[in-house]
């Protein structure tokens, strides 16, 4: 009896350790005093979410910093980038970012760009990046690595650039913080070349690492159904124009990427001037759009671009991000997903993203106006939840100062309870938490 007692002991240990992350690494990586102690990975118990072997989860946070393995001063960049609440960073392995601004050539290989040796490796170019990601992981922050930049190969090239992904693996991938090994940036054209070496990244890095690749600006996740493909990866390089609407265009984009059971991510927003994202608060907004449908988002600007070199140039809007990270990171956000039968709330000059938990003990809504600098009266919305009585928020976005606190009593799901908002402008956060609930009430016409 105690044999079988101590077997089922250890079955459910096993169990549980495995529910945490999807796949355990088969080799000690180089862990650090902060959030990457263990590499994330698509969590089991909440496949929308990231999870270490600790069973924390990652609010992601990125912000581009194309030529960090070459920059003047990366403890600066890495200062810059933590002033933005960031806690990723992009950046190329191999490829010339803004080669007419920076004249910087990453190259991992021998030989030159000109007459490449790909059977043998920059040795100091290596000993460069590891350095830096051992910084940048010292710091708190994660490595969006993108393994080609400039070059393209094609199906056929394969077998000759696989000694490249090994002495990637074998050199980079015990980092931590290398939050995942992407492909290509926005290259789609040489699909075999990438399902080979997603599949060998997938099937041979002992450390599990997520793997993604990306497209150009697009409406939906890049190939979200391949096996290899482990997080939904979209692009938006675009900014306010007319025909970038902040419903039609950014929330659309954001339920696209989100519905596919796997972490969300857009890690290329627009840029200011480049992509016309000149308007801090319409730049606010479509963060926030894509943080409350359950998307992680990326702050791309010129300063990760061709002006990573200069660490005073902060993009207007840039003081917003640390609220949202600040409130994300308040609450339990693996749990939530998009929802949308929870609220209702008639005006076309507004958009609403609506995130919950499955029991919706917490809901979070982000209302916005279309328009910048717009003021919207006291308005009436609708709630759909489970009988109880819940404490509802009303909070500004840009600074998490709380507008306005009240009580709320709903009359179950079978009904549409009112909910009566406060004035406000450009948008409003609300958050709706159970104080107490009670068995939730079919909707009429069930059994």
């Amino acid at each position: 009896m105690l044999e079988i007692s101590l077997s089922l002991f250890v079955l459910a240990s096993c169990l549980c350790l495995s529910c945490r992350s999807s796949r355990q690494p088969e080799k000690q990586s180089v862990a650090y005093d902060n959030a990457w102690a263990s590499p994330y990975r698509t969590s089991v118990r909440y496949p929308h979410a990231l999870e270490n072997d600790q069973g924390n989860f990652l609010y992601v946070l990125n912000k581009t910093a194309w030529a960090y393995f070459a920059c003047a001063d990366p403890a600066a960049v890495l200062a810059h980038t933590k002033k933005h609440g960031a806690n990723v960073i992009r950046v190329c392995l191999e490829g010339t970012p803004y080669f007419k601004e920076l004249n910087y050539d990453l190259w991992p290989w021998g030989g030159t760009r000109a007459q490449p040796d790909y059977a043998s490796f920059n040795e100091p170019y290596w000993n460069r990046v590891e350095e830096r990601i051992r910084l940048a992981g010292a710091q708190g922050i994660g490595i969006d690595l993108v393994l080609y930049f400039t070059l393209k190969p094609e199906k056929a090239e394969s077998a000759a650039q696989k000694k490249y992904w090994d002495y990637a693996i074998e050199r980079l991938g015990k980092y931590s913080n290398i939050l995942a090994w992407e492909i290509m940036n926005e290259e789609i054209g040489n699909e075999g070349f990438q399902d080979i070496a997603g599949a060998y990244f997938k099937q041979n890095d002992p450390y599990h690492h997520p793997v993604i690749s990306s497209d150009g600006t697009t409406e939906d996740a890049l190939w979200p159904h391949k096996s290899w493909m482990d997080l939904a990866v979209v692009h938006t390089c675009t900014g306010n124009q007319p025909q970038y609407d902040l419903a039609d265009w950014y929330l659309s984009i954001a339920r696209n990427t989100g519905q596919y059971g796997k972490p969300a991510f857009n890690n290329e927003s627009g840029r200011e001037m480049r992509h016309k994202n000149d308007d801090p608060i319409f730049r606010r907004k479509q963060g926030w759009v894509f943080a409350n449908s359950g998307c992680f988002w990326t702050w791309h600007s010129w300063d990760g671009c061709e002006g990573i070199n200069d660490t005073t140039y902060f993009a207007a809007g840039y003081e917003s991000l640390v609220p949202m990270v600040n409130y994300y990171q308040s609450i339990p956000f693996w749990k939530m997903e998009q929802n949308f039968t929870l609220f209702k709330l008639d005006a076309d000059n507004l958009v609403s993203a609506v995130m919950a938990t499955p029991d919706r003990d917490l809901a979070v809504i982000y209302c916005a106006a279309k328009q910048s600098q717009q003021r919207v009266p006291a308005l009436k919305a609708a709630v759909r939840i489970k009988n109880g009585t819940y404490a509802v928020r009303f909070l500004e976005p840009a600074t998490l100062k709380v507008v306005q606190a009240a009580e709320f009593r709903s009359k179950g799901l079978q009904n549409l309870t009112e909910l009566a908002l406060p004035p406000f402008q450009d948008d409003l956060l609300i958050e709706i938490t159970a104080e107490t609930a009670e068995k939730k009430s079919l909707i009429e016409g069930t059994r």
